[in-house]
């Protein structure tokens, strides 16, 4: 794999070190947003960065047609490194807020940079093994990066932690400089923004694959921002413990996702699938009923979900690359939207369900019912698709 395509090594750096930064923010962002304007605005400052993120991902694939993914990937990274520098710098909480939202979407334009960047370096390797190992390689830096982000939260102040972010990233950016200056790049389609979407949801094969990576990105969102509040403001979990339960909860992306991508290679993504959204759905059913506070008992659960996930991840992104070209970088623009699209809808109707439900732990129930469509999206793959 790395013989053939060498820069995929600078590539595999580059995950881990924005997955590193991310597990230095992702925790302590709704904290720091919550002092800066209040509880209560902070999921409408997630939708707003969605929303930006959305509106710049569907313009990303004409910018890159004119620079090139090189540059575009330097250049977003550069602002993003500034972004984090005034964000661990300044005190105006107006101006950190706007800050805070053009963050946000810089970090969804590199993820599609590096995807896209990952597509041309991997194009004569086994798609399942190359993104199984990226995708082990970037969430070891989650794993690594929860740990130590967890700790330092109690020591550290919240300022402190962007600049190690802004650091991490001056690092990747030294990287991407001197390691991809000279990528040879393919020739781009020239496909207007709106008939991308047209082509993208007339493939079966794309829809399916959109379908089945939005109802992941979903369960992220649900669980990132209910189960801590749960855990802490229902079951009095301290966050000590629940860094430890999130660090375990987060070890199948390490140990199962490489062997597993390996393995689809072979077989194909559809049983996987179905057997990753069978894992997903009944072990957040069974959250329903854990109703006291002991970690060991919560971190096997929260980690049963986590290897559902980790299968759907792997074999999703698998699945969807092996039906697109290096040059179709506008379908992968349509198929990271997911993630934005997700921090939209799923608060919005988590807030909805909030307000009819019995009791909080009833999220559970409602989350593992909605993920076992995905076991119906993935039973309708047909060996010909593969």
């Amino acid at each position: 794999m790395f013989q053939k395509n060498p820069k995929l090594k600078i590539i595999f750096f580059l995950g881990f070190l924005l997955s590193l930064h991310f597990a230095f923010t992702a925790y302590i962002n709704s904290s720091f947003l919550s002092m800066l304007a209040g509880i209560k605005i902070v999921p409408l400052i997630y939708v707003a960065g969605s929303i930006c993120s959305l509106v710049l991902l569907f313009f990303t694939p004409i910018i890159i047609r004119k620079m090139g993914e090189y540059k575009f990937l330097l250049y977003s990274s550069i602002l993003n490194a500034l972004s984090l520098l005034l964000l661990s710098t300044l005190k105006s909480s107006y101006e950190l807020i706007f800050i805070f939202i053009f963050y946000l979407t810089l970090n969804n334009l590199i993820i599609f940079a590096i995807d896209g960047i990952l597509q041309i370096f991997s194009k004569n390797s086994s798609m399942g093994r190359v993104r199984g190992l990226y995708l082990t390689t970037i969430n070891l830096a989650w794993v690594s990066g929860q740990a130590i982000s967890t700790k330092a939260f109690f020591t550290s102040s919240l300022s402190f932690l962007y600049f190690v972010a802004f650091m991490i990233m001056a690092v990747f950016i030294f990287i991407v400089f001197l390691g991809l200056k000279n990528m040879k790049e393919p020739i781009y389609d020239k496909v207007a923004g709106w008939e991308s979407f047209k082509k993208f949801f007339a493939n079966k094969n794309l829809t399916r694959a959109y379908k089945i990576n939005f109802l992941l990105q979903f369960f992220f969102v649900w669980m990132i921002i209910y189960t801590p509040i749960y855990l802490s403001a229902h079951l009095g979990f301290s966050w000590v413990q629940i860094g430890e339960i999130f660090t375990v909860m987060l070890l199948p992306f390490v140990l199962l996702q490489f062997p597993l991508g390996n393995y689809s290679d072979k077989i194909g993504e559809r049983k996987m699938l179905m057997l990753g959204f069978s894992i997903l759905s009944i072990s957040t059913l069974c959250l329903f009923f854990l109703t006291k506070p002991v970690i060991w008992i919560w971190a096997l659960a929260l980690f049963s979900t986590r290897v559902g996930a980790a299968m759907i991840e792997v074999m999703s992104d698998v699945y969807f690359f092996k039906h697109i070209e290096s040059r179709n970088d506008e379908f992968i623009s349509v198929y990271r939207n997911t993630g934005p699209v997700s921090y939209i809808i799923a608060p919005i109707s988590a807030l909805i369900l909030l307000n009819f439900l019995p009791s909080f732990n009833f999220i559970f129930l409602i989350l593992g019912t909605i993920m076992l469509y995905g076991v119906y999206l993935s039973s309708r793959i047909k060996r010909k698709d593969l």
